[in-house]
């Protein structure tokens, strides 16, 4: 599963803005975008909701005017009570009174959030006391200077309560660490503490120095978002606009910030504004790749492939390979099926297309009950569960893909081809077939010629959509079980490729064998004498039951210590180095690895690798390791955590016929951290170079 590297990102994601809890809830190239006349008007509808404030407290200082109430809605209300009563009914003079003063607070305007020194605004202590008074036991779980995948899994598992406790406890062990304030106001205005969550980012401000850049994105830019994200949650849209826009300036591409300043545009009434921000915000890359969505609606309802409507007027997707590895697809050739020559095997064989379809109707509804038993999305956190469905959905849609659309297309035009060329031939073999008379014999000969000219007439029609369908099911599937290896869960893996070969197989036994079955329609009569006869003999279709992956979790990764060894040192002398053995899993293979634990900023050690391909090669890796950290006593040591790592050895690779290929090979990592959690990397690059027998003997001799 894709997972962002710090603490802030995944906070911002989390603290959303009301107006993205539509159906449209999603930051990813793989979000699906209405039409822009229906999302617009999705919005609109969106704006009660969204355009209330998000506090737990009406009386929180700094709430809009109207405890958080739409004060306009609250003017006609009272205006509504007013025309019911009388002048010198009880209580009408306080309601007109009521009515006057809210309409010169709409007037005047919401008066200005006090933050900092002015007065009236909440103190970072006093926000700090709020918060660990409604943590309570919950800030005795947390542990201080806890790392991003903590938070993350507590946020994922719905105990915000805990993930907020861990980062005041990291603060407590941190209290000049501003990133830790930071990413506590995302979370504090994200579960209702807005007013509490500008204090904290005050008192960010105050503490001051430079701030991270998980993924790329600049800390100044989530922590301005954050802010607006604040604002909004106190009701005050046009000061949100403010630290939003000067977000975006930083890191155009923020996806959150773009869905917040939706929201503010929104609550002042400027929808297409609004409408065109949250279509930013709900695209993760930049907006000059805007025209590589494609359109998700056909132009003709109940005809396949007859065409797609213009982008502008659908709802549209980018292209799976924009987010999905889709390298691993399985080959899947449909066989080529047997069909008559002449009327006596057409006969013989008519009967064995029916079964043929009603045992492979029975085979897909199968496969597809076997896929809905097998998956059970309830094992799965929120972000697992959300990655699947993203899975699923590019899956669903796979025929709209530019790459595939083109064979889907051809396959259903073959396939109508075919259809509108039965009338034609059938009536054709019916004209002849009514000149039969005579004895049985004389008949059939005329049956003969009808069935000839009707089943030859129809040949290509039935062989073009068999040959497009064929090409249009190797495609699909392997787009799809490219998509399902992405899914890290083997049976959720499994679940996804049965319902792949379901599809496929339904496609074969419905249109396929369908085909031929008309084609077989011939005259029956059979005279003494004559036995049909003809056999299918069709080769067993493709079975994807068997895993790619191994059938183990994808991306998973086990460590262990081994003795301590004595092996030299760079410096001189033996060293004892306490030895490690790492085994890592992916879709690709089994990697092992046995490598010194180095404890110094820089040493050197050997080491020995061993990668087990699920396509059955071997590569065995061994020479010699060297390894670069920043030490521990080094000036920002506690808040980066950069490194570089050089293996050089020789290698040896297997397949099933023995040594495939031997050489040296030269393996250089490099790594950069920062911020607050030490876990994080912000960047990681990798070179890897073979280099075959006499290519190795040339690199030592030049040197």
């Amino acid at each position: 599963m894709t997972r962002f590297p710090a603490i802030a990102v995944s906070l911002t994601l989390f603290a959303s803005s009301a107006l993205a809890g539509g159906t449209w809830h999603a930051w990813s190239d793989q979000t699906t975008l209405p039409a822009i006349g229906d999302h617009r008007k999705q919005v609109a509808e969106r704006r009660s909701a969204a355009c209330t404030p998000r506090v737990r407290d009406p009386g929180t200082p700094g709430l809009a005017l109207g405890g958080g109430r739409d004060i306009d809605e609250m003017i006609r209300s009272l205006e509504t009570l007013l025309a019911t009563m009388k002048p010198g009914d009880q209580g009408y003079a306080g309601v007109k009174q009521s009515i006057e003063s809210l309409k010169e607070q709409k007037k005047k305007g919401s008066p200005p959030l006090p933050v900092g020194s002015a007065p009236g605004a909440l103190s970072f202590q006093k926000a700090l006391a709020n918060v660990e008074k409604v943590l309570g036991a919950e800030a005795s779980r947390a542990k201080a200077l806890a790392g991003s995948d903590d938070v993350i899994a507590s946020l994922a598992g719905r105990d915000p309560k805990l993930a907020l406790a861990m980062l005041l406890a990291s603060h407590r062990a941190q209290p000049r660490n501003a990133w830790n304030l930071v990413n506590a106001a995302g979370l504090l205005s994200m579960t209702g503490f807005p007013h509490e969550a500008v204090a904290f980012l005050d008192e960010a401000a105050r503490l001051g120095g430079a701030l991270p850049a998980p993924a790329g994105v600049p800390g100044q830019a989530i922590a301005l978002s954050n802010r607006g994200h604040a604002l909004l949650g106190l009701g005050r849209w046009k000061e949100a606009e403010v630290p939003l826009r000067a977000a975006l300036r930083l890191a155009p591409d923020l996806a959150e910030a773009h869905t917040n300043l939706s929201q503010a545009l929104l609550c002042l009434g400027q929808v297409d504004a609004a409408t065109g921000e949250l279509r930013h915000g709900l695209r993760r890359t930049p907006d000059p790749q805007a025209s590589r969505d494609y359109a998700l609606e056909e132009t003709v309802p109940g005809r396949h492939g007859a065409g797609v409507k213009p982008v502008e007027d659908t709802a549209r997707r980018r292209p799976a390979k924009d987010l999905f590895d889709l390298t691993r697809g399985v080959s899947y050739e449909l066989p080529q099926l047997k069909l008559p020559r002449t009327r006596m095997e057409a006969i013989a064989l008519h009967d064995q297309y029916e079964a043929l379809q009603r045992r492979g109707s029975q085979e897909s509804d199968a496969l597809n009950d076997r896929a809905t038993q097998l998956s059970n999305w309830s094992r799965f956190d929120a972000g697992e569960q959300r990655w699947m469905r993203l899975v699923r959905d590019a899956s669903i849609h796979a025929h709209f893909e530019p790459e595939l659309w083109g064979a889907y297309k051809a396959a259903w035009d073959a396939h109508y081809a075919f259809l509108e060329a039965v009338p034609r031939f059938a009536k054709i073999r019916n004209d002849i077939a009514d000149r039969a008379e005579g004895r049985c014999e004389q008949r059939a000969g005329v049956y003969d010629e009808a069935a000839r000219a009707y089943m030859e007439g129809l040949r290509p029609f039935v062989r073009g959509q068999e040959q497009a369908m064929a090409r249009w099911v190797s495609l699909r599937t392997k787009h799809e079980t490219a998509l399902a290896a992405n899914v890290a869960d083997p049976t959720e893996r499994l679940a996804l490729r049965l319902g792949t070969e379901a599809r496929a197989k339904a496609l074969f036994y419905g249109p396929v064998v369908d085909a031929a079955w008309i084609m077989s329609e011939v005259p029956d009569e059979v005279c003494d004498g004559q036995v049909p006869q003809g056999s299918l003999d069709l080769a067993s279709l493709p079975d994807l039951s068997a895993d790619p992956c191994g059938g183990l979790p994808t991306g998973g990764k086990l460590k262990s210590k081994a003795g301590s060894v004595a092996v030299p040192n760079i410096n001189g002398g033996p060293v004892a180095h306490q030895f490690g053995l790492s085994f890592g899993v992916s879709c690709k293979g089994l990697d092992i690895e046995l490598a010194p634990s180095f404890k110094t900023a820089f040493n050197v050690g050997p080491f020995a690798q061993l990668n087990l391909r699920w396509d059955g090669t071997a590569t065995v890796f061994a020479g010699v390791k060297a390894e670069l950290k920043q030490p521990k006593n080094t000036p920002l040591a506690e808040y980066n955590k950069p490194g570089l790592s050089v293996k050089e050895g020789l290698y040896l690779k297997f397949d099933k016929d023995g040594i495939a290929d031997a050489g040296m090979r030269v393996e250089a990592k490099a790594a950069i951290g920062g911020g607050p959690d030490k876990a994080a990397t912000l960047w990681e690059g990798k070179i890897e170079q073979d280099f075959g027998i006499a290519a190795a003997a040339a690199y030592w001799l030049d040197r």
